[in-house]
């Protein structure tokens, strides 16, 4: 069962309760905005199902509410940043403004990593802010060296986070190209989702603890604990390890954080990212154009059966976000119980619901 409430209400919740555990309002309108927002792309698994995740983070100190973004290292193109384990989206808007701040100081392309970041949630909504600015965007996060639920291409046991990366590029037209996605075959919030709606994981996504294909979101939580499987799992797996290795250097490398491993520090997210001035390169209007024609082609495709269209990347998200703003978000009624009992304890007004 699910419930339907207005976005501007959960926004107003999501904030008070941050601010009821200690959260600077400034950052806890930040955090819940991306959380929302979440939700209203398409997103759920990292929308305000997170919420009494994220209070906890709080209150057990693994959040430092109001941490400042330091430098490590900075030149006119590159920097290393700490986000000080602020909230992962706040650290994460700040390093990419950081980047973006670079360009209109003439620079052709920025680079920054950040190390000591909490989870980051949806990485696509850091990339647009890049195409805002008409340039292209490129975000990857590991897990600070922890929170490893991936099996190798090949292995059986947990060695890799989700390690998700994003691209967002402008187009012209009334939204950008974003591609974010995992380089596995489910996400982390995919199998939270599945675990409070009783549903099954798609098939080749999930294994058990001995190594044999599961669809039980159990089977990945155990005791003992199971595994998600590589993007392209059975045939191609191989392509989506190479990806999630690729992603784990940039992230937790280049940062000064770590790469994956059984006896990380402490498991979190770290950050690479990196902003191109598209102007550098071209005339922006004759990009667009060259861009919306290619768009315009792959759209132009015949349908194939069973499909309703050919949608290319975030435009889904972006009509889910005009439908969301008209007519509310879905939370499921496991995540809203859950939400329901922390404002009672911190005493939070909670929205009535739309259905």
């Amino acid at each position: 069962m699910t419930l339907t409430f207005l976005h501007s209400n959960l926004r107003k919740m999501s904030q008070e309760m941050f601010v009821k555990v200690g959260v600077p309002k400034q950052d806890a309108g930040l955090v819940a905005d991306h959380l929302v927002d979440s939700d209203m792309f398409g997103h759920n698994t990292h929308g305000v199902l997170r919420l009494p995740q994220y209070v906890d983070m709080v209150r057990e100190g693994v959040v430092t509410p109001g941490a400042s973004l330091r430098v490590l290292k900075d030149n006119d193109f590159s920097s290393r940043l700490c986000g000080g384990w602020n909230f992962g989206p706040v650290s994460a808007q700040l390093a990419m403004e950081f980047a973006l701040n670079k360009l209109l100081k003439g620079a052709v392309m920025s680079v920054v990593t950040v190390r000591n970041c909490n989870h980051i949630a949806r990485l696509g909504r850091f990339v647009s802010l890049a195409t805002k600015a008409d340039a292209i965007g490129i975000i990857t996060s590991n897990g600070h060296g922890g929170d490893l639920a991936v099996a190798p291409f090949g292995g059986t046991d947990r060695r890799l986070p989700t390690n998700p990366i994003a691209f967002g590029i402008p187009t012209g037209l009334d939204w950008p190209v974003i591609l974010d996605m995992t380089t596995s075959m489910i996400s982390g919030g995919d199998l939270r989702l599945l675990r409070n709606t009783g549903e099954l994981a798609p098939p080749d996504s999930v294994i058990d603890a001995s190594g044999n294909l599961a669809r039980e979101a159990e089977a990945f939580y155990g005791p003992p604990q199971g595994a998600i499987l590589p993007l392209g799992y059975p045939k191609s797996g191989h392509k989506g390890f190479g990806l999630s290795m690729l992603v784990d250097i940039l992230s937790g490398a280049l940062s000064g954080a770590e790469c994956s491993k059984e006896n990380y520090k402490r498991s979190g997210n770290a950050l690479f990212v990196a902003v191109l001035r598209i102007s550098a390169f071209r005339e922006l209007e004759s990009f667009f154009e060259e861009v919306r024609g290619f768009v315009t082609r792959m759209k132009n495709s015949p349908t194939a059966k069973g499909s309703t269209d050919v949608f290319f990347p975030g435009e889904k998200a972006h009509k889910h976000y005009q439908k969301t703003s008209k007519n509310g978000i879905l939370v499921d009624d496991v995540a809203w119980k859950k939400i329901s009992e922390l404002a009672v304890e911190l005493g939070v007004n909670l929205p009535k619901p739309l259905s």
